[in-house]
């Protein structure tokens, strides 16, 4: 039995998924450790997968489902003590599936992450996604420091998925799964060292609309009283000043790229207002099926 299995959800395919693959190979091939890849799509890309990285496992799921659902795939497929996630947008430092597995080593956690770094992207369109989708995740992380963690760079014990089965489906894991694991008292270690780096390119559009569906389904999920939601709700048109604030909070107070953070301000803001409008609909009408057209 492998004491890690890693698990990709991918629905947009190549080049992400091939390239994200790639970062893994070597470490899982030293570590033992199994790669599952659960594809969304037709059978010739589930195919083409299992032919040119024929050491990886590949579930395939003929119909539409959300990432969440075809994670869950992967965690019932997987063999593994372990479960380690990375986006397929992600690749993996070379010793990233190492320090997850240091991480569990004490015993002291049942979740451990790290921190989402750069690509050093030519685009600003680019820096746009990265400083919107993962400033709660910015480099650099000082070991002892308490930080949040994210599904793009993330370990779990299999064991205490398993036994959260119900809140794996209904939304993504940092709306739906992580309060109840903190409610209950399960700690959540953050790694420094075990890094991901989030790549590009997309297109400015595209991401508008991932990042509209994303937002209604985040909020739309959130498990809360019905007074907070509309309290939410309410103050949804402050959204985008206090994500920016908070953001360049972020950016300035880690040294992390304040350069281009201020060139991107032209593309940030009207992103910023699209995720609002997201946020908006979630709290008002719920996330109705926005997660599935999230990719």
């Amino acid at each position: 039995m492998p004491v890690v299995s890693v698990v990709i959800a991918s629905l947009v395919g190549p080049p992400f998924i091939d390239d994200c693959l790639a970062s893994v190979e070597q470490q899982a091939k030293s570590l033992g450790a199994e790669v599952i890849v659960v594809a969304c799509g037709d059978a010739e890309y589930t195919a083409r997968i299992g032919r040119k990285f024929p050491w990886v496992k590949v579930v395939h799921r003929s119909q539409r489902e959300t990432v969440p659902e075809l994670r869950l795939h992967g965690v019932e497929a997987a063999s593994g003590d372990i479960i380690a996630v990375i986006e397929e947008h992600c690749l993996a430092a070379p010793d990233w599936l190492q320090c997850a597995v240091e991480g569990f080593a004490a015993g002291e956690f049942g979740v451990v992450g790290g921190p989402v770094v750069d690509h050093a992207y030519t685009r600003l369109r680019d820096w746009v996604v990265y400083f919107i989708e993962y400033n709660n995740y910015l480099p650099p992380w000082r070991k002892g420091e308490p930080h949040d963690l994210g599904s793009a760079n993330i370990a779990y014990s299999r064991a205490l998925l398993l036994k959260y089965r119900e809140f794996l489906t209904g939304g993504y894991w940092e709306a739906a799964l992580h309060p109840k694991l903190w409610t209950d008292g399960v700690k959540f270690g953050p790694l420094p060292e075990m890094r991901v780096h989030h790549r590009g390119p997309f297109n400015y559009g595209y991401y508008l609309q991932q990042r509209f569906w994303f937002s209604r389904a985040f909020s739309g999920a959130r498990q809360m009283p019905i007074a907070k939601k509309l309290a939410y709700f309410v103050a949804s048109p402050l959204v985008p000043f206090l994500l920016l604030g908070r953001m360049a909070g972020r950016v300035f107070n880690l040294g992390c790229h304040p350069g281009k953070f201020v060139q991107s301000l032209p593309l940030l803001i009207p992103a910023l207002y699209v995720y609002a409008a997201g946020e908006f609909m979630g709290y008002l009408a719920g996330p109705g099926d926005a997660l599935s057209k999230v990719e």
